[in-house]
């Protein structure tokens, strides 16, 4: 411990006091000026709503107004390095005293000794060392400046803590777009929700006023639906949507958005409901997202109790469930006055159809949405192929190329592949088919087939799939969704016909009638069918002649009018044309050709005698593969069965016949036996 450690510790605290109040006077000002800068700020950002960029300028500028303050104001307090001699030589001029305070404090340093005198060195630091003792180094030190620095900071937050405890939703926007949040400052209207096209794009506790970007059909109108709260004052009539295009032109439009009135909310609760009733009933009813949009679009706003229901809902009692909720709300509705309805409002707005992308904006009262982009998504365009399979029996190269027809024919028992292509290069997320199934309406879905999911088709195997065996005519309806979310701009209608296999045809003929019993007539037959014949034959009926003896013993005859016995059928016989097993196909029709019917070796007895008669007619079956042909019958032919006298006579008369009718022919020629 030295003489003037005393002395020393009392210019420390001097020191220590002097550097304090200049670091609070130099703060309190940097705070003060950033505190006012703030205030400063915020009246800019509250009159005239800046955007992001136009903030990100002012705040700099009040970085570089703070800084300012800091370099005037604060760096040189800051700047200021105070020693013990310092503090001394100050308090010699404070107190004005000679300079032996400071000469003290330099001859007790351990260099001192080499300067001169040691008993000199001595006597000067024993004399301020009893000098010092009565020595108040504080004298004329002031806090003012601090003090007064101070209270103006102390009085500017209290200012600002109150704003902010009064108008917090102002300080808590402040706060978010200082940090180039978002939000928006309060206002009457809110906001509250936004739906573009039925999509949620913006909810007011999770996006603030900055709007989700959109995706939108091309060519397809957009619209607007837009909840809205008000805090005080009427709800505004109408509001707008500034609508300006990505494209080159930055062409400018608005939408104006209507206020719907309650009777129109109602009637669109009622349009969800029953949306929700038909999706119930129908269990084809394709109930996707899309489809959940547009119903809660109808009804969420009104009945949010039923968005959980509806979003859960996949069979029909839940929609169902849905249904009812949505229907109690109508009810309550209908018994409830337009007064009690809470402060809300819905507006809607359509644009018309955009090929471009586009920025909006939404304008209600005095409230506000940030830009958000709509992008316009090319709709899927999709080409169906149907590739019919006739049965292998009618099948050729020609019948089964794949065609994009709406209406095709097909034959009987085709089998139909259906097949569908993303013709504009977007993947498909799902693609379907309905079709009736024994009366009802039944969805058979594609699969896919490639990983791009362009390629998709209908598996032919299944159950009671119509496609693998067409019977009759077969109406169906394609519809297609893609990765977007969006479906084909109509669906895909179509009807297969039926093209029927004809019926086969054939005919038969003989020369000669009239025919010994054991004669073999030559039977001149055609035959023809659209795709082959399986058989080809001649059924051949006998009609015996009843004896006199058994024509008297018949009851109901009279024996004295009876001019010949009557002719009875007794029996049936067959003959082959075609052997079994043997087809002819269509490249062989048609067929012709001579069958030598030879009667004594018909499969019958007794044999033929005189008096006889034989309906011989030609039987033309078709060839339809695993399935039965049908049959085609010829008229018949009728031969009498007599002796040789009595196929003379016949063949004699048709001479005479063939004379007489060659003679008429010579006359007209000739011209004789006509009148002048």
């Amino acid at each position: 411990m030295t003489k003037l450690s005393t002395l020393r510790a009392q210019l420390a605290s001097l020191r220590r006091a002097r550097a304090l109040v200049r670091g609070g006077t130099a703060w309190s000002t940097m705070v003060t000026a950033a505190l006012w800068t703030l205030v400063a700020v915020f009246i800019l950002d509250v009159a005239f709503q800046f955007g992001i960029p136009e903030r990100v300028v002012l705040i700099l500028l009040g970085v570089g107004v703070v800084a300012w303050a800091g370099h005037r104001f604060t760096r040189p307090l800051l700047g200021v390095k105070e020693t013990d001699e310092d503090i001394a030589l100050m308090v010699e001029r404070q107190q004005q005293l000679d300079s032996d305070l400071v000469a003290a404090l330099q001859f007790e340093k351990p260099e001192a000794a080499k300067w001169g005198s040691v008993q000199l060195e001595t006597a000067v630091i024993d004399y301020v060392a009893d000098v010092g003792r009565g020595i108040n180094v504080f004298q004329g030190f002031s806090r003012e400046q601090m003090i007064r620095r101070a209270t103006t900071l102390g009085i500017t937050a209290a200012v600002i803590l109150l704003a902010a405890a009064i108008f917090p939703g102002y300080a808590i926007a402040f706060a978010n777009r200082l940090f180039l949040g978002g939000m928006h400052y309060p206002t009457k209207t809110q906001i509250a929700y936004v739906l573009v096209n039925h999509r949620e794009v913006l909810s007011a506790g999770e996006h603030g006023s900055r709007p989700e970007d959109a995706k939108c059909a091309q060519g397809r109108p957009i619209s607007f639906l837009i909840q809205v709260k008000q805090t005080k004052g009427e709800l505004p009539e109408k509001g707008r949507v500034l609508i300006t295009s990505i494209g080159p032109s930055r062409a400018k439009t608005e939408v104006e958005l209507k206020a719907l009135t309650l009777d129109q909310r109602l009637a669109r609760l009622k349009q969800g409901a029953e949306k929700l009733r038909q999706a119930a009933m129908n269990p084809e009813t394709d109930i996707s997202q899309p489809w959940r949009d547009e119903v809660l679009s109808l009804v969420a706003f009104d009945v949010p109790q039923s968005i959980e229901t509806i979003m859960g809902a996949k069979d029909a009692p839940a929609l169902t469930a849905a249904a009812g909720i949505v229907g109690d709300a109508i009810t309550s509705w209908q018994s409830t006055s337009a007064n009690s309805i809470a402060a809300t409002s819905i507006y809607e707005g359509q644009m018309e159809r955009l090929a471009d992308g586009v920025k909006y904006k939404l304008f209600l009262g005095d409230a506000w949405t940030d830009p958000a982009r709509i992008a316009m998504i090319p709709l899927p365009i999709v080409e169906r192929k149907l590739t019919p399979l006739p049965p292998t029996y009618a099948r050729t190269a020609k019948d089964t190329q794949p065609t994009s027809a709406p209406q095709i024919s097909v034959l009987e028992g085709s089998q139909v592949q259906v097949a569908v292509e993303c013709k504009n290069e977007k993947s498909l997320s799902a693609v379907w088919l309905v079709t009736k199934v024994d009366g009802k309406a039944k969805r058979f879905e594609l699969a896919k087939q490639d990983n791009a999911g362009r390629q998709w088709q209908l598996a032919v195997s299944g159950e009671k799939n119509p496609f693998a065996r067409i019977t009759e005519e077969l109406k169906y309806e394609i519809q297609a969704t893609d990765t977007d979310g969006w479906s084909l701009e109509s669906q895909l209608r179509g009807v297969i016909r039926i093209r029927p296999d004809r019926s086969p045809s054939g005919a038969a003929e003989v020369v000669h009638k009239v025919v010994l019993p054991a004669a073999e007539p030559v039977v001149h037959y055609r035959a023809t069918d659209d795709y082959g014949i399986a058989q080809l034959k001649l059924q051949v009926e006998v009609e015996r002649q009843q004896d006199e003896l058994a024509v008297a013993s018949t009851p109901g005859i009279d024996q004295s009018t009876a001019q010949a016995a009557p002719l009875v059928a007794a029996e049936r016989a067959e003959e082959l044309i075609l052997p079994k097993g043997k087809t002819l196909t269509a490249a062989k029709l048609p067929a012709s050709g001579e069958f030598k019917l030879q009667l004594g070796k018909l499969n019958i007895s007794p044999k033929l005698t005189k008096g006889d008669r034989i309906k011989v007619v030609l039987e033309v079956v078709d060839y339809r593969g695993d399935q039965p042909g049908v049959s085609y019958y010829s008229d018949p032919l009728v031969l009498e069965i007599s002796d040789e006298s009595g196929v003379l006579a016949a063949i004699s008369e048709a001479d005479e016949r063939s004379e007489q009718r060659l003679t008429d022919i010579i006359k007209r020629q000739l011209g004789i036996g006509e009148t002048p």
